[in-house]
């Protein structure tokens, strides 16, 4: 099924996978607070905490609505990685830094394209990463972001250490900012809107430079 789907569609649109777009939605569907949406973008761009796993992990949605909503919205395939036999090519071809990083569970290659298992959501920018260093197309299926952590451990035996230790660096930056006190995302950054028209110029920033890759045969 992943063999047919990679080898029939050439993915267009990843450039809609970012977390403005995706907090966009999040907001017409009117499911998590506004304040809550603010905060989460803030602290991704100021501290680089990951958009979705700031929502879910504070409780204002759970990842599995959250993925349905990613999947919905985004016309996006879900899967659980574990479901999946994954190929050594396929783990082999992205760095262990970038997975871990970035939650992404790699699933099979096929010529040029590879399949991946992004936590909910991955986004444009690092798609691009992916798909320069890697010399491929990448076509992302939604997935969870506790179902990824628990693959990439079985993958990779130093993926625990690892995530122990990003998992404390997170604890003591969230402590030092506590104590330094300040306001909120919403103090800091000013309207949500000016986040998503900042987001939006980042896109077209990234887009400038980017090449295409070779048409596929």
């Amino acid at each position: 099924m992943i063999g047919y789907l990679a080898d029939a569609v050439v993915v267009k649109g990843l450039e809609k996978l970012t977390s403005v777009r995706l907090a966009e939605v999040i907001t017409q569907k009117n499911v998590v607070p506004a304040e809550a949406i603010t905060d989460a973008l803030y602290s991704q761009d100021k501290y680089g905490e990951p958009f979705v796993q700031t929502l879910v992990s504070a409780g204002h949605i759970t990842e599995w609505d959250l993925a349905k909503l990613v999947a919905e919205n985004f016309q996006l395939p879900f899967l659980m990685a574990s479901n999946y036999h994954i190929s050594e090519e396929a783990k082999k071809r992205i760095s262990e830094k970038v997975l871990f990083e970035h939650l992404i569970v790699p699933l099979d290659l096929f010529d040029d394209v590879l399949c991946i298992v992004m936590p909910i959501l991955t986004s444009f920018e690092t798609m691009m990463k992916v798909q320069k260093e890697c010399k491929v197309e990448v076509y992302p299926y939604v997935g969870l972001v506790s179902e990824n952590k628990k693959v990439l451990g079985t993958l990779f035996p130093e993926f625990k250490t690892w995530f122990d230790a990003d998992h404390k660096r997170r604890e003591q930056r969230a402590t030092a900012r506590a104590n330094g006190g300040g306001g909120s995302g919403k103090d800091a950054v000013g309207d949500w809107m000016s986040i998503f028209d900042a987001g939006d110029q980042a896109i077209q920033d990234t887009l400038k430079p980017a090449k295409k890759l070779p048409p596929r045969r």
